[in-house]
């Protein structure tokens, strides 16, 4: 039964959750109150304690949501339902903050100058690092739906060549989907710089395992580690963020930077908007716009239409 209930959120849901709940449980054992089952009263004055302490909202709501996940899923009456616990919430939307900063969208233009600069080059790890960037740009990837295919998750054809995605963040039932992504005309095809790492790197089609993987080197010899071990966050977007600054050291970029980018390039192209939104596997249209920068062309049409 444990084993199920856990399974009423997602693995990464119940994480942040727990250690949520793990900062309320040292906080008010040092206070010498019990952190389950939490008196509403404790539960107020330990958001009151992150508010003076100037935490943001989304702090304050992690907290929240790890004490009710935590009695909820043992059966045990919930204290963030208390008024002081609910104002509280609301007051943290309220405070000072320093306003979002969003990471810069890569165009087009600086992924077929990284290709050409690297154009020569038959180095795996630079060819696992174009590839993990043209990738996430053609087919809207998160960093873990990325780093989550394996190897035989690629179907190639004729022309285009399917991603079977098993997992992602809004398939909480995971029920699976397949992104399909066609050969290009210029030097950053996804297609055929793809069949270059597979070749590279001996890749069997149909392994289970991972396909993007770290690399070791051993006197003349590169290659993927025989472990089935996924590459890290941190080491991916130290490699992808390294090599896109080498051609815009200006831009403030972050891995989310390609899945942006190509949600981009695709509605200032007027792709049909429900396909663009299908491909980037968005739920909601609030979601998905949030993505998107729009093209000053786009932008002045809204005056243009209006016929001033």
């Amino acid at each position: 039964m444990e084993e199920f209930l856990l399974h009423s959120h997602s693995s990464n849901t119940n994480c942040k959750y727990f250690y949520s709940f793990k900062r309320w449980e040292q906080f008010i054992s040092k206070e010498g109150g019990k952190s389950i089952p939490a008196s509403p009263i404790h539960v107020a004055l330990y958001l009151t304690h992150l508010l003076d302490k100037g935490s943001s909202k989304s702090v304050v709501q992690s907290a929240v949501y790890g004490i009710k996940w935590a009695h909820n899923i043992q059966g045990i009456q919930d204290p963030t339902t208390n008024s002081f616990v609910v104002n509280l919430m609301e007051a943290a939307k309220r405070q000072p903050h320093r306003p979002r900063v969003k990471k810069d969208h890569i165009t087009v233009d600086v992924l077929i100058n990284l290709c050409s600069k690297y154009k020569d080059c038959n180095d795996l790890l630079v060819i696992r690092d174009l590839t993990m960037i043209i990738l996430c740009f053609a087919g809207f990837l998160r960093y873990d739906e990325v780093s989550g295919i394996r190897c035989k998750d690629i179907v190639f054809k004729e022309d285009p060549f399917s991603i079977n995605i098993f997992k992602r963040k809004t398939d909480q039932y995971r029920l699976g989907d397949e992104t399909v992504i066609c050969k290009g005309d210029s030097i950053a095809c996804p297609y055929l710089l793809l069949k270059k790492y597979f070749q590279l790197a001996m890749i069997n089609y149909e392994s289970e395992n991972f396909l993007f993987r770290p690399i070791f080197r051993s006197k003349q010899v590169c290659s993927l580690i025989y472990k089935n071990k996924r590459l890290s966050y941190t080491r991916a977007r130290e490699c992808i963020v390294s090599r896109l600054k080498s051609i815009c050291p200006d831009l403030n970029i972050g891995l989310h930077s390609l899945r942006a980018g190509g949600a981009t390039a695709a509605a200032n192209s007027d792709v049909n908007e429900r396909c663009w939104k299908r491909h980037g596997r968005w739920k909601s249209d609030t979601a998905k716009d949030g993505y998107v920068a729009d093209s000053l062309d786009h932008r002045l049409q809204v005056t243009k239409k209006i016929g001033l």
